[in-house]
């Protein structure tokens, strides 16, 4: 705790301050109208991410989804962003559909970060909306746009390599919604699944990432980029044994000590290192 926020609070808030708007200065689009689009995004972010942060301020309410609104209409835009991206490309390949995804995957997260804040919950009773808020910010946004990253990076690469990374990225944007939904329904099928699906993606991505694409790089970027990667492993995997661990009697950490390990070695090792060694490249 530090004051009123929680671990998984500040994780969540990390996400619209430093790690989306690396992410949507970094985005491979291709379209004209859709880097317009995102550029309306880019410049209403300290404003959405203010909002956010205001949000947490208040008790969960009317009021605190409000300022919390102000992030989803960031989202909302990046998203329109990505259908744009896809519309003037009139493709679904994956140099346009991955970051596309990515930013269609920030706007459910924020959408949960607005329900967390209201109070209402969906359906579901806390700590779920909020969790769910993280997973779309880190997992969905993050990590599907890191993919997308690496798979215009590998370009240069052979063709059974762009097919590993563009079939990598895919997992992750799908692995995305399907763990979500394992994880608020408590299906068995999806629980397995949906982190399975995701944590193959992620570690395909991170491998290509630090054995193909790094060591064509120099200095700093060289380093973050392996050190992103590499420190993604154990949060994937701890994340597939807390997911299987609620359907199959395996030894499986508790949810605190699953925020404090998956959730602060993704947020800040995997995204935020690795979106500032993207930048550096």
């Amino acid at each position: 705790m530090v004051g009123p926020l929680s671990l998984v609070d500040l994780l969540l808030l990390l996400a619209p301050v430093l790690v989306v708007p690396l992410g949507l200065r970094l985005a491979p689009l291709t379209g004209r109208h859709a880097v317009a689009v995102l550029r309306v995004a880019r410049y209403a972010q300290p404003i959405g991410a203010l909002g956010a942060i205001a949000s947490f301020l208040l008790p969960r309410g009317a009021p605190a989804a409000g300022l919390a609104a102000l992030w989803l209409v960031v989202c909302l835009i990046a998203g329109v962003a990505g259908l744009v991206e896809l519309i003037e490309a009139r493709s679904l390949h994956p140099l346009h559909l991955l970051p596309a995804a990515a930013l269609g995957l920030l706007s459910v997260g924020g959408a949960w970060l607005v329900a967390s804040r209201a109070g209402i919950g969906l359906g579901f009773v806390e700590p779920v909306p909020e969790l769910a808020a993280v997973h779309f910010h880190y997992a969905g946004f993050a990590a599907t746009m890191m993919s997308a990253l690496s798979f215009r990076a590998l370009f240069g690469a052979s063709v059974r390599t762009r097919w590993a990374g563009g079939g990598a990225g895919l997992l992750v944007a799908l692995g995305t919604p399907l763990t979500a939904a394992g994880f608020a329904t408590g299906v068995a099928a999806l629980n397995v699944i949906g982190p399975v699906l995701l944590a193959i993606g992620v570690l395909t991505t991170s491998a290509l990432t630090a054995f193909v694409v790094a060591p064509a790089l120099r200095g700093r970027a060289r380093w973050l980029l392996t050190i992103s990667a590499a420190g993604v492993v154990i949060p994937m995997l701890l994340g597939v044994d807390y997911a299987a661990g609620r359907v199959l009697p395996i030894p499986a950490l508790d949810l605190r000590t699953m925020a404090l390990v998956h959730g602060d070695l993704n947020a800040l090792v995997f995204a935020l290192l690795g979106f500032v060694g993207w930048m550096l490249a």
